[in-house]
């Protein structure tokens, strides 16, 4: 029976090869929706990708509330199951959802199968990305866009002033490269 942290460990390491010529940065644990659900991990590079683990020893109960954060959140999204829930995982998520199955081949080591690859998500919301940014990092993106009045507005006013003032695309691509390129975050990351 494989852990979070074999399935984990082997993502990080795959996520990071398939990614090596890119620009990305990858998260664990990130917190999102201000706090309702955690990612496994997120792969930040020309997409924001959410990657929920099941392992074995898991169970999915919490799954139909972090489907809703993740698809609040994430370009795409991907649910990385070990054998237990081959059968009934499809019960549990979207068709957007993409399907890894996590083994123990032959040889002792961790391999992923593709059951379904990831589409991309047209549920994700300006709100979703906006509570992935810091209140600072919400001001640069108002101030770059000329809006003025702000400076000390809790997190909804400014969230509001997004809305009403800057599209969604360069919301989106606003919210990559500013977590991409975020620095002081937290002790685990580069």
């Amino acid at each position: 029976m494989l852990t979070d942290k074999q399935i984990r460990e082997t993502l990080l390491e795959k996520l990071k090869k398939d990614n090596s010529e890119k620009s990305f940065r990858i998260v664990e644990e990130l917190v999102i929706c201000d706090g309702l659900a955690r990612a496994d991990v997120a792969l930040i590079n020309g997409k924001l990708h959410g990657y929920e683990i099941k392992s074995d020893l898991d169970t999915l109960e919490r799954l139909p509330n972090q489907k809703k954060y993740y698809d609040l959140t994430f370009e795409k999204s991907t649910i990385i199951i070990g054998k237990k829930f081959e059968n009934k995982i499809f019960d549990f998520i979207p068709e957007h959802w993409g399907v890894i199955l996590a083994y123990e081949n032959k040889f002792g080591n961790i391999t992923f199968k593709m059951i379904r690859s990831a589409k991309s998500n047209k549920s994700t919301l300006s709100d979703g990305l906006l509570d992935l940014l810091w209140n600072d990092e919400i001001k640069v993106l108002l101030k770059s866009n000329n809006i003025k009045g702000y400076s000390n507005k809790p997190k909804t006013y400014l969230k509001e002033l997004v809305h009403m003032n800057i599209n969604y695309r360069e919301l989106v691509d606003y919210a990559k490269e500013t977590l991409k390129n975020r620095t002081g975050w937290r002790a685990d990351l580069p």
